[in-house]
């Protein structure tokens, strides 16, 4: 159950960011025509932006992309440091909406660990989430626009250790620095954006528990041994 839920956290964050514009109770939202095309034009944009590269990549690309004028693009986003910092952001908004659900799980600190992550995986193999980590490098976006994404993903790097101090507290998780731990998993789950495609073999939670078991359970045998030296026999 508590599954199902994160699935549904991305959606949710964006029935609240239309909430915000609207003087109706969330459940009775008119749609709003603007943030819909401005939806449209980021998805698009996430798409291009992952396939060519943000640098190698146009407001003109994106307007031919969508069939429309680089003045309709204008209209609904100012330029082309906002439509990625627009796209990061709403790939780091489904990421705390996934921690908000994942709180909610009665589990111990290692199973907490897992929906965090098969959460991440989800969002990280979204066109959003893949821009998120391959397209806002240091010079991709200005100081203070990327500074307001690392808050967010700092946030997420701090829960994901108390999670891990928790799970060793509590048994689930074997003594080990949270840090260090953390860093590791990130950097495994963040390469995903590299190769993941939607036509691959494996799903995102397919991904994710293949990612975790080695985590869980390491790769070494209880019968591994060194192997033999190269100078066994010589001289």
């Amino acid at each position: 159950m508590a599954e199902v839920k994160i699935r549904e956290a991305g959606a949710a964050a964006g029935r609240r960011r239309q909430a915000k514009r609207s003087d109706k109770p969330e459940g009775e939202l008119a749609p709003d025509k603007h943030d819909i095309k401005s939806q449209m034009i980021l998805a698009a944009a996430a798409k291009i932006f992952n396939a060519r590269g943000f640098h190698n990549t146009s407001v003109t690309d994106v307007a031919e992309v969508l069939g429309v004028s680089k003045p309709f693009l204008y209209y609904y986003l100012k330029n082309k440091d906002y439509i990625l910092f627009e796209c990061s952001r709403i790939a780091t908004e489904a990421l705390h909406a996934m921690l908000d659900e994942v709180r909610k799980a009665d589990v111990n600190s290692w199973e907490r660990l897992v929906l965090i992550f098969k959460g991440y995986a989800r969002v990280m193999t979204s066109d959003f989430g893949i821009c998120l980590i391959r397209n806002t490098a240091p010079g991709s976006l200005p100081e203070t626009s990327r500074e307001k994404l690392w808050v967010g993903r700092r946030r997420l790097n701090r829960e994901v250790e108390q999670v891990i101090a928790q799970g060793i507290a509590d048994g689930s998780i074997r003594r080990c620095d949270p840090i260090t731990l953390s860093f590791a998993i990130f950097g495994a789950f963040n390469w995903i954006t590299y190769w993941y495609r939607d036509n691959g073999p494996l799903t995102p939670d397919e991904i994710s528990e293949r990612f975790l078991d080695v985590f869980a359970n390491g790769v070494k045998g209880s019968s591994a041994q060194a192997a033999p030296s190269n100078t066994e026999g010589q001289g």
